[in-house]
């Protein structure tokens, strides 16, 4: 189903009244009485992001969800496994083999308890059985207690399944490929994380402590009831778990498609709220606060009518439940009484069966409860199983090495990019059978129009991407058979999009050496000229920068970007607009600091202003995935072609800049 505007389906609008440009993002609506205008041209009236404050009602396709088959519960439950036992410590093993043996024990204790409360009944009034009632009250204390003990024994197994699944998800999202970030939203990422993190400890935790536990009551019980006290009372129990069971199974299957369709609308609206934090200064430049307060209320009001929904169903499941508890119990009350009125059972027996009937349903009464929750961990355990099977587009080969690198004039790397051809998934081809070399120790930069593949290159080079044809060696070495460490560890950049942890400004610089001493934090921020600002800001190095650097400026943080890169010492060096942030003057100050870090260093540079590049030793112009002219910038000053025209629109854009205002 197309959608399009933030949300808005195609669905939404009338195709009887109403015509679709895409093109130019506009709803085309004849008003009502009138024909087209004069030249033929259809009015513009309703700008088609004005519909985007609706989001699409669910459709019947959504609503239509599945639970998670048999097959897949049961795999899902293997993947337990691993998270409980074989990945866990030998002191979480000797705590989980302790909390199955308390269940043992707790219901055998359940067995014996209205054993003894029978013999105290039936003693009366002939005497007191002061032991008997001793003896019942101790056992009492210690069915309570050894359920405490037991969640007591299981706390450190539950904590070390947390921290091994919370690792394990946290590596695997980092090896996933930059494309799947880039096609993701960070707030649902989150909460599949989090809620799949959480479905792990309440599956066991259900499984082991309510299901197993009564699945071993109903059998016990069962059995004891039809030795001691008839085939009825066996049948009785029996036939009202299973109508129970089977109840609940079938209107839960039911009710699970609203809380698979409420996850997926809670994720959108926590999507949209972090969106519009993390644009908030975006949304202050164009008053936008009502518009993403209406759309931000339409995904809540659509969560919210899928959980009445779901509570209605949820009431229905409950009096279904409650009527059953109630047959099963009316039928053995009356059995037992009129056995008791035969001399068949005493007042004891009747106690004991009705606590039977009683001890059995109440676990079973929770099963109901059980079982929705863990359809749910189920659901969320899925999303997260989901994720960690997904398979990164760029891995390291079976048999790849760590970069190396020596040539015969020095120990840097040289890059190369022979016939390489690339495109991403939408099949538009961004590069055409690129070629060329940065020489080891020497600077390449790379110019063209916005658009033309110019970032693709870099991000080719850190392998963010493989290459479709071609290949790109690094120290003479194709990139795809060394690991993606020892790469990215050889490569220092200088982002046009610079993003910093809300952290200190220590933390980020030092991020690009983390052993790094006082001396050389302050030796990196004074050759990104950041010193300065630093000293003169209260908290100094200490300085929070806000949540991806907002509370810096952008030239700021492109010299917290640079200093951290020096700290790195990397042998190749990526400039990607490294000085678009800043104005002339810091430009200037900072462009000396540039050309001095990438002296004795392979260097790609990625550059729109044309003046930053003129020192480089080879400039390559890039347009539509093509280099069409190579050589230093006089060489392409006399070829009088494509970057000539670049360089004569840059000083014409200058020299206007530059222009003081015409008076008025």
């Amino acid at each position: 189903m197309a959608r399009f505007g933030g949300g808005v389906s195609m669905r939404s609008v009338k195709q009887s009244e109403n015509q679709i440009d895409l093109e130019k993002g506009l709803l085309l609506e004849k008003a009502e009485g009138e024909g087209d205008n004069d030249n033929g041209k259809k009015k513009y009236k309703v700008p088609l992001a004005k519909l985007s404050v609706s989001l699409a009602a669910p459709t019947a396709e959504e609503l239509n969800l599945k639970r998670p088959s048999f097959l897949t519960a049961w795999v899902m439950i293997k993947a337990l496994f691993p998270y409980y036992w074989t990945k866990n410590t030998f002191s979480a093993k000797v705590r989980v083999v302790i909390s199955v043996s308390i269940i043992f024990i707790s219901k055998a204790i359940n067995l014996y308890v209205p054993q003894v409360f029978t013999k105290i009944i039936n003693s009366l009034p002939d005497q007191v059985p002061v032991k008997l009632i001793l003896w019942f009250g101790l056992l009492a204390v210690i069915q309570k207690s050894i359920f405490d003990m037991r969640d007591l024994v299981f706390q450190e197994v539950s904590n070390g399944a947390i921290r091994v699944v919370s690792l394990e998800t946290f590596d695997h999202m980092h090896k996933l490929s930059l494309s799947f970030h880039l096609s993701k939203r960070s707030g649902g990422l989150i909460k599949i994380v989090e809620r799949g993190t959480d479905s792990i400890v309440t599956l066991l935790s259900l499984l082991l402590f309510n299901i197993f536990p009564t699945i071993l009551e109903l059998f016990t019980v069962t059995l004891f009831l039809l030795f001691s006290y008839g085939f009825y009372f066996s049948m009785i129990n029996l036939t009202c778990c299973i109508a129970y069971v089977l109840f609940t199974l079938s209107v839960t299957e039911y009710r699970n498609q609203f809380r698979r369709l409420a996850n997926k609308k809670e994720r959108e609206a926590s999507d949209i709220r972090m969106d519009t934090l993390q644009n908030f200064e975006t949304i202050k430049y164009f008053t936008s606060e009502a518009y993403e307060r209406s759309r931000y209320e339409e995904a809540l009001k659509q969560f919210h009518q899928i959980n009445v929904q779901a509570k209605s169903t949820y009431v229905a499941l409950n009096t279904g439940q409650s009527t059953i508890i109630i047959i099963g119990s009316t039928l053995g009350l009356l059995y037992a009484t009129y056995m008791a009125s035969l001399g068949g059972f005493t007042v004891g027996d009747i106690i004991a069966i009705n606590t039977y009937i009683a001890q059995m349903f109440q676990p079973l009464s929770w099963l109901g409860t059980s079982y929705r929750m863990i359809i749910q961990a189920f659901t969320d355990m899925e999303n997260l199983m989901d994720l960690l099977n997904t398979k990164p587009e760029v891995d390291d080969a079976p048999n790849a090495v760590p970069l190396s690198y020596t040539t015969a004039d020095n120990e840097l790397p040289s890059i190369e990019f022979n016939n390489v051809s690339f495109s991403y998934k939408n099949g538009n081809k961004i590069l055409d059978n690129v070629s060329f070399k940065v020489p080891a120790g020497k600077s390449v930069a790379i110019v063209g129009e916005t658009g033309g593949g110019k970032s693709t290159i870099f991000r080719l080079l850190c392998r963010f991407y493989d290459v479709n044809e071609g290949e790109i060696l690094v120290g003479q070495q194709d990139i795809r058979s060394v690991t993606q460490v020892s790469l990215r560890g050889a490569i220092g950049v200088v982002p046009q999009d610079t993003v910093l942890f809300n952290d200190t400004i220590a933390f980020n610089i030092g991020f690009g050496k983390r052993d790094c001493s006082d001396e050389d934090l302050i030796d990196a921020a004074e050759r990104a000229q950041i010193l300065q600002f630093i000293n003169n800001s209260p908290e100094g190095f200490g300085t929070i920068v806000g949540e991806r650097g907002l509370r810096l400026s952008g030239g700021e943080k492109q010299r917290v970007a640079i200093a951290r890169t020096i700290l790195k010492n990397p042998p190749i060096l990526i400039l990607d607009e490294a000085t678009s942030a800043l104005d002339s003057k810091t430009e200037k100050n900072i462009q000396k600091s540039l050309n001095d870090i990438s002296k004795g260093r392979t260097t790609l540079i990625i550059a729109h202003r044309l003046s930053t590049i003129m020192h480089c030793d080879e400039i390559l112009v890039l347009k539509n995935g093509t280099i069409i002219e190579r050589g230093d910038h006089f060489q392409l000053l006399n070829l009088k072609g494509e970057y000539a025209k670049l360089v004569e629109e840059q000083n014409k854009k200058i020299i206007i800049d530059e222009q003081p205002p015409t008076p008025i």
